[in-house]
């Protein structure tokens, strides 16, 4: 029985760490997942842009949004495009 509740404890767990890894809030994993596929998206041969390069697109895309933490969106974008780009473009 303890077996059990130790399985379901460390489930639960793993699951919202793994969430929370692409943001704590809904519009901060929306902001990965927007980030994460104009990484997926941009063209081959092209390098992973630079931070500032990455926080400029990142407002750029958020602009428009006017409540919540813009910095927060900003950070989760960069985020979701480095791992987007990383996933389609193979470095050797």
């Amino acid at each position: 029985m303890m077996a059990a509740a130790a399985l379901v404890v460390c489930g639960v767990t793993a699951f919202y760490t793994h969430r929370a890894a692409h943001g704590r809030t809904a519009q901060e994993r929306a902001a990965y997942a927007i980030g994460e596929k104009a990484g997926e998206e941009a063209p081959a041969g092209a390098e992973l842009p630079t931070d500032a390069d990455l926080n400029m697109m990142a407002q750029k895309y958020f602009k428009q949004q006017g409540s919540g933490e813009q910095q927060s969106w900003d950070l989760a974008f960069e985020n979701g495009y480095a791992d987007g780009f990383n996933k389609t473009h193979h470095r050797e």
